[in-house]
């Protein structure tokens, strides 16, 4: 979920200074949400107290395959060209976006609501209506990619990477060696926690709490830390708030479904809790590192 961080941490500021293209996201966005939300309706009676492996991944995998419909005209739309004559063009990029960003996205967050209602809410039957909301989600971003590629006439080139084609090797490839170390400080650190607190803390609602908690105040201070110049205050706890522990408790809640309940590995509570807490908070750090990186519009990696 990396380009999520993109879109609003790096370039949120160019959309949300264009009112007209903020109106017209929310219409895409509730219309995509609206248009998925009949077809899954159809499979609320497959879903309802549906645990076994198969038949979610099934149902996930139509649930992702309904995104690249939605993320392609959210795309058109945010441009401001047909799509018929955006797929003339770049056929290459569509692809891609349709894949990365419409099927492999919306897959992964199928996941996320999955966990929410499994760990947070314990409303199986909510999970059908529920899932509409990754097709609002794919189309958000879809938008948002498409008009960031128009604002800035973007050539008719392959795009793999959305929304700016830097991946996330280039950070690895500019200081390997301190990328590590933080990151695995942030791993070993975070995951020692969870091996603590894992004997105490048996309600995956409070581990949710916990795992965003931690990943958040890691990330927020690996962010802070590899910025060129030192944030304010006020913005440090709005990238706590957001992608901290809101992005934390996301990665924990895929995480957590796909290991308990997909996959059944049944583990001891604090080792449980130490891997997913030591994964969310790495994989996250990672991410907060790379976003502070291209936002010094330079390439070398300060020195501790």
């Amino acid at each position: 979920m990396l380009h999520r961080l993109k879109l609003r941490v790096v370039y949120g500021s160019k959309l949300d200074a264009d009112r007209s293209a903020k109106r017209l996201k929310l219409r895409v966005i509730l219309l995509s949400g609206f248009a998925v939300f009949f077809p899954f309706l159809v499979i609320t009676y497959y879903l309802f107290s549906e645990n076994r492996a198969t038949k979610l991944l099934i149902i996930g995998l139509l649930a992702a395959l309904a995104c690249v419909p939605v993320v392609l005209y959210a795309y058109a739309k945010g441009f401001g060209k047909p799509l018929r004559d955006l797929w003339r063009e770049r056929p290459e990029e569509l692809t891609s976006l349709a894949i990365k960003i419409g099927f492999l996205y919306g897959f992964a967050l199928y996941w996320m609501i999955l966990g929410i209602v499994e760990f947070l809410f314990g409303y199986q039957s909510f999970r059908a209506a529920l899932i509409s909301f990754v097709a609002s989600a794919a189309a958000r971003d879809g938008f948002e990619i498409g008009y960031l590629r128009g604002l800035e006439k973007a050539p008719h080139s392959k795009m793999s990477i959305f929304p700016d084609n830097r991946p996330l090797s280039e950070l690895l490839r500019a200081a390997p060696q301190k990328v590590i170390l933080l990151v695995s400080t942030a791993v070993i650190g975070s995951a020692l926690i969870g091996l603590m607190l894992g004997l105490f803390l048996e309600d995956p609602r409070h581990q949710s709490v916990l795992v965003g908690l931690v990943s958040g105040v890691v990330a927020t201070v690996a962010y802070g830390w590899a910025l060129e110049n030192p944030p304010r205050p006020r913005e440090l706890l709005r990238y706590f708030i957001w992608p901290g522990f809101t992005m934390g408790l996301t990665y924990f809640l895929i995480l957590a479904y796909l290991l308990r309940i997909i996959f059944k590995v049944a583990l001891p509570n604090y080792y449980d809790l130490a891997l997913l807490m030591g994964i969310c908070a790495g994989w996250l750090t990672l991410e907060s590192l790379f976003i502070a990186y291209i936002q010094w519009n330079k390439r070398a990696v300060r020195s501790p």
